[in-house]
């Protein structure tokens, strides 16, 4: 098992990719730290599927763009498992409108939800990890948004971009210590809220993905697991790209591809 026996803080971790990365963290032997901030009865759902892998899980509510309540959340985790080894930034969230018609609080809570809390919690996790000398790996979900422009999704592209480079800059800040940054930037993810949002999913995305499919939240959940294990423990400060091609796809006219 990859992480036998470690300790796995998951963020906005009651549906979608945090969900999934929860429970396959645990099916690879760890126990699990479930964080929600508003969906108790999601991280209930997924803290049942981690026991049935028989590991140990908790669920713990925090809105993690808030410093007191990530401190609360680490400091529980702790008590209750002794340590935590991984940290998964996952939380976050996306406001769909036009640049034109964005107000301030759009920016600020977007921020605050994908890029404070990212500071935040890394934080915390690696001041634990540096007291107690113990190596550990933070990994941080991030989005094709952080390579290029998505429409109506403006702080959403900033709060992926400014990922990009918190992750290599903690990654070197934090090298010496034995803790390790990385991120995993999904593609075209077919989870609900994807679904809710556009009508026609995910037929419309299809042309735009070389491999001819959008991703699941297993193609995001192992490597996630990969870049938390000793498998990848020369690894740092690196982005993932997990997308089926889509970001190094230049669309063209008339072209089509040979499937």
């Amino acid at each position: 098992m990859k992480l036998h026996d470690r300790v796995v803080l998951v963020t906005g971790a009651s549906k979608g990719i945090g969900a999934g990365i929860a429970i396959e963290a645990a099916r690879e032997g760890a126990d699990v730290i479930i964080n929600y901030c508003s969906d108790r009865p999601g991280a209930e759902i997924t803290l049942a599927e981690v026991q049935k892998t028989d590991r140990k899980g908790m669920v713990f509510q925090a809105d993690v763009s808030r410093k007191d309540e990530v401190d609360k959340m680490v400091a529980a985790g702790i008590h209750e498992f002794g340590k935590i080894d991984v940290l998964i930034n996952n939380a976050g969230i996306a406001v769909w409108k036009p640049f034109l018609e964005l107000d301030e609080a759009d920016w600020d809570r977007t921020i605050d939800v994908n890029l404070k809390s990212v500071f935040l919690c890394s934080q915390a996790v690696a001041r634990h990890l540096v007291t107690k000398e113990l190596p550990g790996s933070i990994i941080s979900i991030s989005s094709i948004a952080a390579h290029g422009a998505l429409d109506c999704l403006v702080p959403y592209c900033a709060s992926k971009g400014g990922m990009t480079l918190v992750t290599k800059a903690m990654a070197t800040e934090l090298a010496p210590y034995g803790i390790r940054a990385n991120a995993v930037a999904a593609g075209t993810i077919d989870i609900k809220r994807n679904r809710d949002t556009d009508g026609n999913y995910p037929d419309n995305w299809l042309p735009f993905i070389p491999m001819g499919r959008v991703g699941t939240v297993q193609d995001v959940a192992k490597p996630t697991i990969f870049l938390a294990s000793d498998e990848a423990a020369y690894i740092t400060g690196q982005t993932f790209w997990v997308d089926g091609g889509e970001t190094s796809y230049v669309p063209m006219p008339r072209a089509d591809f040979a499937r």
